[in-house]
């Protein structure tokens, strides 16, 4: 089930999409209203799953069924294993790793700092996010967001 404080950082990635998109795409009003769409969506799949390792998995299903443009970018969404990511999973990563658990604003480093908190540095969870920040800051485009 999705909580209050998980809608609270849905909307906080949201906006951050908006954000990042504009950057990306400054004339493209439809992208910008795309990408605010995608995090709005990007984590649909706790309400299923409780999960935090498939909860992307179980959404992106479910978005695909519905035939929703950017099913991959949510299914994908956190997986530090992708190596060519698309524009659109770019910013939705981008958005997710710069916001806080209620919402929040946070640097990269706030972010992965939360989340050794919450899961410990030793934690799967939290390496995985360290190499998918990595991946991030390294990609050219994150000039265009920072």
């Amino acid at each position: 089930m999705i909580t209050q404080n998980r809608w609270q950082h849905i909307l906080g990635v949201a906006r951050k999409c908006r954000e990042y998109a504009a950057k990306f795409r400054p004339d493209d009003s439809k992208f910008t209203e795309d990408m605010f769409l995608l995090g709005m969506l990007h984590d649909m799949g706790y309400e299923f799953n409780q999960s935090n390792s498939s909860h992307a998995a179980v959404g992106g299903e479910i978005l695909k069924r519905n035939d929703y443009r950017y099913w991959q970018e949510v299914s994908l969404h956190g997986n530090e294993k992708v190596d060519n990511m698309t524009d659109e999973l770019f910013i939705l990563n981008c958005a997710d790793m710069s916001t806080g658990p209620n919402g929040e604003d946070f640097s990269f480093i706030e972010r992965l700092e939360e989340i050794a908190l919450r899961f410990g540095k030793d934690a799967d969870a939290y390496k995985k996010c360290v190499i998918e920040v990595e991946k991030l800051r390294s990609d050219k485009r994150y000039e265009k967001i920072s």
